[in-house]
Formats: structure tokens, sequence, C-alpha cells
């Protein structure tokens, strides 16, 4: 049983990679996993970042348009007598990928991202929202349904480092 299901997961891998997204393509939706560092202000209080997002791409000229939104995730570290808590971010960007040469790209981004911080306090469980303009630059390799990518993104006086293994139908 396990074959057949290793085998079928397979023969619809290839099918949806010859049809993901190309130089040529016009249209593209995809998913990715993120995950990273965080860098500036939320270095104090976050260890890592983990979170999926959706990107849909338009093909314009020498590269693609753009819109990426999802979750990420941010672990709380743990100091001594301050509460821990959980950081979740809510980004929505735009930008323009663009193909320097066949598999490789550069792509900047800008947009709002919505961060919430959920702790305990008296029993319950509270939280504090903020929200904030960001700008993204990613550089990575493409190659038909599959993309990878080192990205740095800031919003305020924080920032996360990290990378993206995307895949596009």
């Amino acid at each position: 049983m396990q074959k057949k299901a290793i085998i079928f997961l397979v023969a619809v891998l290839c099918v949806l990679s010859t049809r993901a997204q190309k130089e040529t393509k016009k249209f593209s939706a995809g998913f990715g996993i993120e995950a990273g560092v965080p860098t500036g202000n939320s270095s104090n209080a976050y260890t890592s970042a983990f979170g999926l997002t959706i990107r849909l791409s338009w093909l314009a000229g020498p590269g693609f348009v753009t819109f990426t939104s999802g979750a990420i995730a941010f672990a709380p570290k743990t100091v001594a007598g301050v509460k821990p808590k959980v950081g979740l971010e809510i980004p929505v960007r735009v930008g323009y990928k663009y193909i320097i040469h066949h598999h490789l790209f550069l792509m900047g981004e800008t947009g709002y991202s919505d961060f919430n911080a959920y702790y305990g306090a008296n029993g319950k469980v509270q939280s504090t929202q903020s929200g904030s303009v960001l700008f993204a630059a990613s550089v990575g390799y493409q190659a038909n349904a599959f993309e990878i990518g080192l990205r740095y993104g800031v919003a305020n006086s924080s920032g996360v480092a990290g990378v993206r293994l995307g895949f596009n139908f």
C-alpha cells in the first residue's frame, strides 16, 4: 500500500512540475514554507520564525508581478522575569520578481504587516496588536515548479533574515 501511495505522489508531482511556473507562463500560484531568524528589536523576544505563504505571480516584462500573503509564527525566548510572548505575523506584500538569467531571480516587495503577540496573564490569554509598513528583498533560484530564495524583510525596527522554499503551479 505504501509503495502505491509513493508512486502516486511522485506521478502527481511530475505532472504538476510540467505545468509549473516557467519564464514564459503568464500566471501561476504557489505556496512556500518560510523559516528565519529575527533581527533588530524582535531578536530580543523571539528565537525563530516559521510560516506558510501563498504567492500569486503574473508575467510582466522580464519577470513577474507578485502578491504574497500568509502567516508567520515567532517562537518566544525564555527571559528571566519576563512572560514569554508568542508572535504571529500576517504579511500582505506586493512585489516584482526580476529574472536575472534563466533560473536566477532578484525580488523586491513592499506591503503591510499585522503583528500580534500572545501571552498569559492572570490565567487568561492576552494579546497586543501592531501593524506597520514592510519591505523585503530576496535573491533566489527557480527550477520549474520549485523555488528557493534567501530573503530579508524589515518592518519598523524589527526584521527577519530567512529562506523560502516554494512550489509553483
